[in-house]
């Protein structure tokens, strides 16, 4: 069976990015199918409680607004060339952002959409929590820099021995085929017990190289950039952890290192 991968479009300027690595994606792992998505913003969901009251002349200036930039990804879709085996379609719809992401999100294999940008709007970071924590699918953020694509060929993987960690491996699996090298980061807590390579990479016939990094004062996250630059990564793969009852609201500190900083596709799972 062929997979599906959406791509969801925000801003014209990195749209493009995030169509090419939905089809580099959609190479590594097989799949026959990108669905994309563009979500318009209910104007009634810009307006706080404790700001003025929506006039229609507001609201039709915020839908026309929502309106050009919906039109504008569709051309930048129109004009996308991917491969003819590929199976594409277009669709927009206004909603609140969390909501059609869970909803279009869990229908297909893997998701993909850009890493949040400074400043991200309300519905975008809710659309991006959603992803990772409301669809229980693997994510592929795009960093906003330019992109290199293919890219799949290097690949490293963030290991920690618990559950999550273990379901984006097994995602990232799907994509190992086409690699030439595999590198697990792993981080040492006790040094006489350094880490070892996971038994799961072995069972799928993974060869892999480990590479043990140590605690430093440096954040954990830079320190994993950091390396995985160093053995010249071009994909990283890891798990998405949210501390609760605040999930969405306080993301583990990796996580948000990653979000913020990482300047390579990073595919996630929660």
């Amino acid at each position: 069976m062929s997979g599906v991968i959406l791509a969801v479009l925000d801003r014209p300027a990195v749209a493009r990015h995030v169509l090419m690595a939905a089809a580099c994606l959609a190479e590594l792992t097989s799949s026959g199918r990108i669905n994309v998505l563009a979500i318009r913003t209910p104007p009634a969901s810009t307006i706080l409680p404790s700001e003025e009251v929506l006039t229609s002349e507001h609201e039709q200036r915020i839908r026309d607004e929502e309106n050009r930039r919906t039109n504008r990804l569709k051309q930048i879709f129109e004009t996308w060339a991917p491969s003819a085996k590929l199976k594409t379609e277009w669709a927009d719809s206004e909603g609140l952002a969390h909501e059609l992401m869970a909803e279009w999100g869990r229908r297909a294999d893997f998701i993909v959409l850009k890493r949040p940008l400074d400043h991200e709007l309300d519905q975008e970071r809710r659309a991006i929590h959603a992803a990772l924590f409301d669809t229980d699918r693997p994510v592929l953020l795009v960093p906003p820099e330019d992109l290199k694509v293919p890219f799949g060929r290097r690949i490293a993987v963030a290991w920690r021995d618990d559950g999550r960690t273990i379901k984006a491996v097994l995602a990232g699996l799907r994509c190992a085929a086409k690699a030439d090298e595999i590198h697990v980061l792993a981080r040492t807590r006790d040094p006489a017990q350094p880490p070892r390579l996971p038994d799961i990479l072995a069972e799928h016939d993974i060869a892999a190289t480990l590479h043990v990094l140590p605690i430093t004062r440096q954040a954990f996250g830079e320190t994993l950039l950091k390396t995985a630059h160093q053995v010249r990564a071009d994909m990283l793969v890891m798990g998405a952890y949210a501390h609760s009852p605040l999930r969405g609201l306080i993301l583990g500190g990796v996580t948000r290192y990653m979000m913020e900083h990482a300047d390579l596709p990073v595919l996630m799972r929660h």
